[in-house]
C-alpha cells in the first residue's frame, strides 16, 4: 500500500487586517513566506494520511478494499482549518493531529503541511504546540513564534523576532529589527543581529556570531558563544551559571572586557593583548582593553570559565 493514502488541500485568500495574521496549528510543518507588495493574505493547507515509517507488529493493518472511506471523511471533516477574518485579525486554525484515532488502522498518522503567505510589513503570529517553523526566505514583517517543543528556523526577518520555544531550538540567520529568542532547554543560534537582542535558554546553549545592537544574554546552566567583530553593540551583557562564556574577538578590534567567574574557573586569554585594569588572565576577574579599549563587554559566569580568543578578523 502507498504511504500516502489520501489527501485534502485547501486554499484560502483574504485582504491584508490592519494589525495581524495569526496562525494557531499544534502540529505539523509551518512555512511563512513573503508575497508581492499590495497581495493578499494567502493560507495553505494540505493535511495528508500516511502509514507510520515503522508500524507497530502487533498493529492489524487494513487493505485497500477493507479501509472505510466514511472514517476518512469524518476525520477530514473534523480537522477542516477554521478562518476567522476581522477588519483588525486573519487567523488559521487548525486541530490537534494527535487526537486523531484511525481505529480501523493504528499504523495510519495524519500529517499537517501549512503555508502562509503575506505581504511586506504585515505582523505575522505563529502559535503551535510541536510544530516546525522554516522561513526559508527573507521575511519582511514581525514575526511571532511561540511553541511547547517546536523548533524554528529563520533566513532572514526585516523586522522585529520573538521566538520562544520550550524543548525546541530557535536559528536565525539575520535579524534587522529587535530580537528576543529563547528556549528553555535547547540551542538559541544566531548570526547578524542589527538591533538590540535578548537570548535566553536554560540547560541548554546560546551562540551569537555577530551582534550590532544591544545585546543582553541570560542562561542557566548554559553554554554562552559569542563573536565580535565591527561595528559593536554599545552595550553587551552576559550571565549565565554553571556554563562556559567563549568570546571570539577579532584579534584588532578595540574593545574593554568585563570578565569574572565565581566558586570554580578563571578567565583565559589567547590570541590577544590585554591592557589589564584589574585582576588577570588565568584569575578569576579581569577588567581589560584590547586595542586601546572600548565598547563595554560585561561578562559574569557562576562555576565555570571565561574564554576570550582573538581570531583573524572577519572583514579581513
Amino acid at each position: 500500500m502507498q504511504a500516502e493514502l489520501l489527501e485534502r488541500a485547501y486554499r484560502r485568500s483574504f485582504p491584508v487586517p490592519s494589525q495581524t495574521v495569526m496562525v494557531e496549528a499544534a502540529r505539523g510543518m509551518i512555512e511563512v513566506v513573503t508575497g508581492l507588495p499590495g497581495s493578499e493574505v494567502v493560507f495553505e493547507v494540505n493535511e495528508q494520511v500516511q502509514r507510520a515509517a515503522k508500524p507497530d507488529e502487533d498493529a492489524t493493518v487494513g487493505t485497500a478494499s477493507t479501509l472505510p472511506q466514511a472514517g476518512y471523511a469524518r476525520i477530514f471533516a473534523r480537522m477542516e482549518p477554521r478562518f476567522e477574518v476581522g477588519a483588525k485579525l486573519v487567523r488559521l486554525s487548525v486541530a490537534d493531529s494527535q487526537a486523531v484515532v484511525f481505529d480501523w488502522d493504528p499504523t495510519l498518522r495524519m500529517v499537517i503541511l501549512i503555508k502562509v503567505t503575506v505581504p511586506p510589513g504585515v505582523s505575522l503570529a505563529v502559535q503551535n504546540v510541536s510544530a516546525g517553523v522554516s522561513v526559508p526566505a527573507t521575511f519582511k514583517g514581525n514575526l511571532k513564534v511561540g511553541s511547547d517543543s517546536g523548533s524554528v528556523y529563520a533566513q532572514c526577518i526585516e523586522g522585529d523576532f520573538l521566538a520562544r520555544t520550550d524543548s525546541g531550538s530557535v536559528t536565525v540567520a539575520e535579524v534587522t529589527g529587535r530580537a528576543e529568542l529563547r528556549s528553555d532547554s535547547g540551542l538559541v543560534l544566531a548570526g547578524i543581529l542589527s538591533g538590540p537582542a535578548f537570548l535566553r535558554t536554560s540547560n541548554g546553549s546560546i551562540e551569537v556570531q555577530q551582534p550590532r545592537g544591544d545585546l543582553k544574554v541570560r542562561g542557566d546552566h548554559a553554554d554562552i558563544i559569542l563573536g565580535l567583530s565591527a561595528p559593536l553593540p554599545a552595550s553587551t551583557d552576559i550571565r549565565t551559571s554553571a556554563g562556559v562564556v567563549t568570546l571570539n574577538i577579532d584579534a584588532n578590534l578595540p574593545v574593554t572586557i568585563d570578565a569574572a567567574t565565581k566558586l570554580l574557573g578563571t578567565v583565559r586569554v589567547r590570541g590577544l593583548a590585554p591592557a589589564v585594569r584589574e585582576g588577570g588572565p588565568g584569575r578569576s576577574v579581569l577588567v581589560a582593553d584590547f586595542n586601546g579599549g572600548g565598547p563595554l563587554v560585561k561578562v559574569r559566569t557562576f562555576g565555570a570559565a571565561v574564554a576570550i580568543i582573538g581570531r583573524a578578523p572577519l572583514d579581513g
